[in-house]
């Protein structure tokens, strides 16, 4: 399924959104309802090895910075 990342002009939120060829209404920021959105650059996800996701919050450097990402500096 097409995840996207966007991030809203308006409030500078980043967010996801699933967009299929049968979306038909603007995407709006789930934060502010602003349809001033950009759509992110994003790379394609990578196959996760059995036994944990694929990030560098393995605890051995500094948090990633992923909104998802419950580590903190």
């Amino acid at each position: 399924m097409p995840l996207f990342e966007y991030e809203c002009r308006s409030c500078n939120q980043p967010f996801e959104t699933l967009v299929t060829s049968r979306t038909t209404e603007a995407v709006r920021c789930p934060k502010c309802d602003s349809a001033d959105v950009g759509r992110l650059l994003a790379l394609p996800t990578a196959k996760v090895a059995e036994g944990g996701a694929a990030t560098n919050c393995r605890g051995d450097g500094p948090p990633c910075g992923a909104s998802w990402c419950g580590r903190k500096g």
